[in-house]
């Protein structure tokens, strides 16, 4: 069976267009000039900027003339991974597309149903002359998946409705009505370096083996960061010995809870048995408390040859305090969506740079608020510490309407499709919906989209029923929009 055989066949007959066309994030040429050409022959109004994001104008069909306008939107650009053994050009080539009838996969590489799925239901359509909708204006960004680029770029002022439908979520049944704003900081604290002491020993303290996970989405499933948890660690030995800090570093990225960690200590020859028992004895007790969130969870303390500067003891002092004691993780859940992180912050990386140590954090919050009170926090304790903080990629919150016009349509089409209620709810993460709800702060938005499962893998499927369903739901919440 091949993909355009499907039901909707008028949707996969587009899907089967895009996973032809190379559309990975930074190589969006093509399908936005698959787009255009579409409005073109369709003879819709449209405009294509700089960025390659697109916007295809469709006046309302016969009794809908003078509804009001509805943004449909989704994104142009996919992950493009691959299996080691893969031989396919994803620069150049299309996709090689699977189906069993129950999901569609592509052999070797992701598949691109985030979000070329939400392509096909606009393009459907924006193409059927019996499917009953207002006038449509569709939003197709760009490079969505490397820091939403389009959607920070796009001119909103050639956006006219008051309303907008993001078909970017992956589980069918759920409509998300919030998103986390963010901002990353990079926070700089000075040190004094002098030449190592001839009767001090070098350690390497490792932690390793901690879970991880993306610093939104899994916050609040108590994993422990390897930095915060080396601060621990370096404390307590402080306490017993006077220990100076030779490097510290550990994370990968901003926004991902950091796994693994290591410092290179100096400590005083006769204070080496000390050290390694305060080790051993504080491993037993994180095993203890940690056993089951942290079940692999591994702290080393190693000699190791070395030969070079270290910091003074009082810098060693300060920055075993601040990494220690800086806030990180949780900081507060929603008052009104059960369940949600409402503001977080990660520290995701730590390096010791010549003259300062440099940590990391990704801010999130679900609120404008929560997110400038927190980045204060942040920013009033690294200046405690004698540090600075400069932040970049601030993008605002998508936050939840008490009130939702659009939100009311979406429930009441639901009961009419599926015969039960849909779970309302938001993520602790980023969606283009904030990037675009802070430019255009009067559109009511929401977003929805089917079942997709290991997205951004070689391993992605999508649901071909989850598909169909959310195609009839997209129809009806259109028809409902009179």
């Amino acid at each position: 069976m091949q993909i355009k055989d499907l039901s909707p066949r008028e949707v996969y007959r587009y899907f089967s267009d895009i996973v032809t066309i190379p559309h990975g994030s930074g190589n969006t040429d093509a399908i936005a000039e698959y787009c255009v050409n579409f409005a073109k022959s369709h003879g819709y109004k449209y405009d294509r900027d700089a960025s390659n994001n697109v916007i295809i104008y469709a006046p309302g069909t016969l009794g809908y003339e003078n509804s009001n306008p509805i943004i449909l939107q989704g994104h142009l650009d996919m992950v493009c991974e691959k299996k080691p053994d893969c031989q396919i050009n994803m620069e150049n080539d299309g996709l090689e597309v699977c189906t069993d009838g129950i999901n569609v996969w592509a052999i070797g590489t992701t598949l691109g149903g985030d979000d070329g799925i939400a392509v096909a239901f606009i393009l459907a359509i924006l193409d059927s002359n019996d499917i009953p909708h207002p006038p449509i204006e569709a939003l197709l960004t760009a490079d969505e998946e490397i820091g939403m680029l389009g959607a920070r770029a796009v001119d909103c002022s050639k956006l006219t409705a008051k309303a907008m439908i993001n078909i970017d979520s992956e589980e069918e049944g759920i409509i998300i009505v919030s998103c986390a704003g963010g901002v990353r900081s990079t926070c700089n604290i000075p040190f004094e370096s002098e030449n190592a002491p001839e009767d001090y020993k070098a350690y390497k303290v490792a932690i390793k083996g901690l879970r991880g996970g993306h610093s939104g989405m899994e916050i609040d499933k108590q994993r422990d960061n390897s930095i915060k948890l080396m601060g621990n660690v370096l404390s307590r030995m402080a306490r017993s010995s006077d220990i100076r800090l030779a490097s510290l570093s550990g994370g990968g990225k901003e926004n991902a809870i950091p796994s693994n960690s290591e410092a290179i200590i100096l400590v005083s020859s006769q204070d080496t048995h000390t050290l390694e028992f305060s080790v051993r004895e504080y491993l037993k007790l994180l095993h203890q408390e940690l056993s089951i969130t942290e079940p692999n969870l591994q702290i080393t303390a190693e000699p190791v040859e070395y030969q070079g500067k270290a910091m003074t003891l009082e810098s060693s002092r300060r920055l075993i305090f601040t990494i220690h004691q800086i806030p990180t993780g949780l900081q507060k859940m929603s008052p009104e969506i059960p369940g949600l992180v409402q503001t977080s912050l990660n520290m995701g990386t730590c390096v010791t740079n010549e003259n300062d140590l440099e940590l990391r954090f990704m801010i999130r919050s679900n609120t404008g608020s929560g997110k400038q009170f927190l980045l204060e926090r942040l920013t009033s304790f690294t200046e405690y510490m004698g540090g600075t903080v400069t932040n970049k990629n601030d993008y605002p919150a998508w936050e939840y309407r008490i009130k939702s016009d659009l939100r009311e349509t979406l429930v009441k089409s639901y009961k009419e499709v599926y015969g039960s209620a849909p779970q309302i709810t938001a993520i602790h993460a980023g969606l283009e919906c904030g990037i675009l709800s802070g430019k255009m702060p009067d559109v009511d938005m929401i977003s929805f989209g089917p079942t997709l499962k290991n997205v951004h893998t070689p391993n992605e499927t999508m649901d071909v029923a989850s598909v169909a369903r959310t195609w009839d739901y997209l129809k009806k919440v259109l028809e409902n929009l009179k």
